[in-house]
């Protein structure tokens, strides 16, 4: 380890990184819309063209039932790798978790949570219960995400690790130890 390593800012560094919380709340909020309305998108666009059953016969696909499973598998492997990305270019664990919360807590509501578009005035309690669930077992899984994905997303980074072969050390020489050599 270097002297820059051992500081009492390497726990913000690991926890904030370099590109904060701004970016990652922006981007949370945008795939939480996206992958909300890509479920009634692909709902859609399986009605207009309809779907193709094994037998080759088109299916018209008039509910989004049909749909929820594979567009949820999607936006999740989307998400990982967005957070993989995002984590590699220098985000923190922190917004790594939080970019990964827009994405899944829409396909969690989508996919387990109460009927899209309906909020029943009379008695919201139920409603607001049918909200919460899936909210908190999305913040589980963005913190899953986020962590899994920062840690991938340093590795493919490089950062963390030794360093390469031949790159230069103290007084400019390789590692070899000429610092002039020409190979």
């Amino acid at each position: 380890m270097t002297a820059d390593d051992d500081g009492p800012g390497t726990f913000a560094r690991v926890a904030l990184g370099e590109t904060g919380f701004e970016r990652a709340a922006v981007w949370s909020a945008v795939g939480f819309a996206v992958s909300y309305a890509a479920f009634d998108a692909v709902a859609l666009a399986g009605g207009l063209v309809g779907v193709v059953s094994a037998s080759g016969a088109a299916v018209p696909v008039t509910s989004g039932a049909g749909v929820v499973a594979p567009v949820a598998a999607v936006l999740a492997a989307l998400t990982a790798v967005g957070t993989v990305a995002y984590a590699a270019v220098g985000a923190g664990a922190l917004p790594a978790v939080l970019l990964a919360y827009g994405p899944l807590a829409a396909v969690l509501l989508r996919t387990v949570g109460p009927a899209p578009y309906a909020v029943p005035l009379a008695d919201p309690l139920p409603f607001a219960v049918a909200v919460a669930e899936p909210l908190g077992v999305a913040l589980a899984a963005a913190v899953a995400v986020g962590l899994a994905g920062y840690a991938v997303g340093r590795v493919v980074a490089g950062v963390g690790g030794d360093r390469e072969a031949g790159a230069e050390t103290d007084g400019g020489a390789t590692a070899g130890g000429d610092a002039d050599a020409i190979d």
